[in-house]
């Protein structure tokens, strides 16, 4: 095709740009909103192409786009395009689209919008949307040594089409993706010397042609004068529909069993693939003759289990019905004899002798088993997202470009000093480090400044340790410091064990370690322990033994943090009687 640049090659300057008023949109190429983008361009892009125009009033440019956009309409019309024009200032469809500049050619097709970003000529956008198609199309290369293969077993419930030409050119697309959903694609070179058998099939080898296969093969259906679009389509419309296809959607029952036919159709009902198998293959046998008055289909019993329980009774025991369509949700329908897909004279006798004046049954929904699932949907979601990504890299600024690489820069470097295994292990130290001076000031701030409990004295001892009575008396060892506060640990193991001991027989009570010194020692020396401000010795007098407790482990160097635990811990194993008990036959009252 010949440039549109050729003919409109420049835009007037300012003095153009004056005289200049945009076009009006017409029949043919409305406004894009948001509205119809989404329920009426997005649903019917799976079968048609869909072209949208973006300028704006301001742009020089622009009138360019609009003095040739009726020829694009007249040059992409017969191929079954339909054209949109979107004002640059609707901001909703702008951004949904992703459209950052003005003029803008868009492409629409398979739910997906292509950005064409190269000179307006019929050339180029011929080349871009023909890329596009053949991504979306599953297009196998035939030869002799294929054609078999090709062909297959009719399980995907397709008609086969082979195009037989030099290349697969833009008129082929532009059938091929219109069809895409009633035929398998194949296509044969007319210059490949491996497939001369197929080029044979053809009346005349050396045009454009078209082959088609259906259920009877080798019986085909071959065109060779098919180089234009027009003639193109019709052969392919003709031949769309196996000799019994298969309803999977509603859009297959209306062109099936339509309502402006008079005639009947007939859906065999099939529980397997097997049973659809069985009947195909008689089909090709040619045992199986279909009259010409009546259109005949199937469908799977589980898959549109909806539509047959429409017709109940008796669906469970018959699996040929008649249905004979009156208007868009209504039918009569017969159910005739269950056939066993084998006798197929019996077949044809009850289809000789149905009465459709039977009963009319409102029709149940057709569910489209080519809907898309969830996954599919939110995949082609990503994937149109990264694409949309990709198509408007070129409009970013160098500076953006440097903000980004500094930000992807930033994101390795902190990446990788947050994996660092070193610096990981310095980071934890400092967080526990900071954890524990919280919670041991924490402790300081709860914990009083003062000890209240009786001291153990000379003239308190007597009373405090008993000798005629078995009594347990836990004596916690502290000493003021100077200014007269108390250390933190006798402060916390006084605490605590006043709190232990309020529900038990036990006395709490405070012995001065510089005083009792001596006293002490003794104790510490038959338990082989350290005595250190906040030990608490736990005293039998009458038994004349005893237990230690050390509120810092020499071992572990336990945290004053967690000596409220331990203490519990060593009080209730204490009551319990798993503390071992240290003997002092020999102790005596402090002086």
């Amino acid at each position: 095709s010949s440039g549109i640049n050729a003919e409109y090659g420049g835009f007037g300057g300012f003095h153009g740009f004056n005289n200049f008023r945009q076009r009006e949109p017409n029949k043919d190429s409305p406004i894009l909103t948001v509205k119809r983008f989404e329920q009426e361009v997005l649903p019917d892009s799976y079968s048609s192409i869909h072209l949208v125009k973006v300028t704006s009033r301001w742009c020089f440019l622009c009138m360019e786009y609009d003095r040739a956009w009726p020829d694009v309409m007249k040059h992409f019309k017969p191929y079954g395009m339909k054209f949109w024009e979107l004002p640059y200032d609707s901001s909703n469809m702008k951004q949904k689209i992703s459209v950052y500049e003005t003029p803008s050619f868009l492409i629409i097709l398979s739910g997906r919008v292509y950005h064409f970003t190269s000179s307006l000529t019929f050339s180029n956008l011929e080349k871009f949307i023909l890329s596009k198609v053949q991504s979306v199309l599953a297009m196998d290369k035939v030869n002799d040594r294929k054609v078999d293969s090709f062909v297959g077993d009719f399980t995907d419930y397709k008609a086969k089409l082979i195009f037989v030409s030099k290349a697969f050119s833009f008129l082929q697309a532009m059938a091929a993706y219109k069809f895409k959903d009633f035929y398998k694609y194949g296509f044969c070179s007319s210059d490949d010397e491996s497939s001369k058998n197929i080029l044979q099939i053809l009346p005349s080898p050396g045009r454009m042609g078209v082959i088609i296969f259906k259920e009877i093969y080798p019986a085909i259906s071959r065109k060779d004068n098919v180089d234009t679009i027009e003639e193109l389509l019709r052969v392919m419309n003709t031949e769309k529909h196996l000799i019994l296809p298969k309803i999977s959607s509603p859009k297959s029952f209306d062109e099936t069993c339509s309502r402006t036919v008079s005639s009947p159709c007939v859906i065999f009902v099939f529980d397997s693939k097997e049973e659809y198998k069985s009947t195909r293959l008689l089909i090709q046998a040619g045992e199986l003759q279909f009259q010409r008055n009546l259109q005949f289909s199937f469908l799977y019993r589980d898959n549109q289990f909806d539509f047959i329980e429409s017709f109940f009774p008796p669906y469970p025991v018959s699996n040929v019905l008649v249905l004979r369509r009156i208007s868009a949700t209504h039918g009569v329908a017969v159910w005739l004899p269950r056939w066993d897909l084998a006798d197929v004279s019996s077949l044809h006798q009850n289809l000789k002798n149905r009465d459709l004046q039977g009963k009319e049954y409102k029709l149940g929904s057709i569910i489209n088993e080519h809907a898309p699932s969830l996954l599919d949907t939110f995949m082609e979601f990503i994937w149109f997202s990264f694409e949309s990504m990709l198509e408007q890299i070129h409009l970013i600024s160098l500076n953006t470009w440097l903000s980004i690489i500094s930000i992807i820069t930033l994101f390795c470097v902190t990446f990788l000093i947050n994996n660092d295994p070193e610096e990981a292990q310095r980071r934890q130290g400092q967080r526990e480090s900071q954890q524990q001076n919280a919670e041991q000031q924490s402790f300081q701030q709860t914990t009083p400044n003062f000890v209240d409990l009786p001291e153990l004295t000379s003239s308190s001892a007597s009373r405090l340790l008993p000798a005629m009575k078995s009594q347990l008396t836990l004596l916690v060892v502290g000493d003021l410091k100077e200014g007269g506060s108390v250390p933190l640990p006798v402060r916390v193991v006084s605490a605590k064990l006043k709190e232990l001991v309020s529900r038990g027989p036990q006395t709490v009570a405070y012995v001065s370690h510089v005083t009792h010194e001596s006293w002490l020692f003794q104790f510490a020396e038959l338990a082989s322990c350290r005595l250190i401000q906040g030990s608490v010795i736990a005293v039998n007098f009458n038994k004349k033994y005893f237990n230690f407790f050390t509120p810092v482990n020499t071992c572990s160097n336990s945290s004053l943090v967690n000596l409220q635990d331990r203490v519990t811990l060593w009080y209730e194993r204490l009551c319990e009687g798993s503390l071992p008990r240290f003997a002092h036959p020999d102790i005596q009252y402090p002086d």
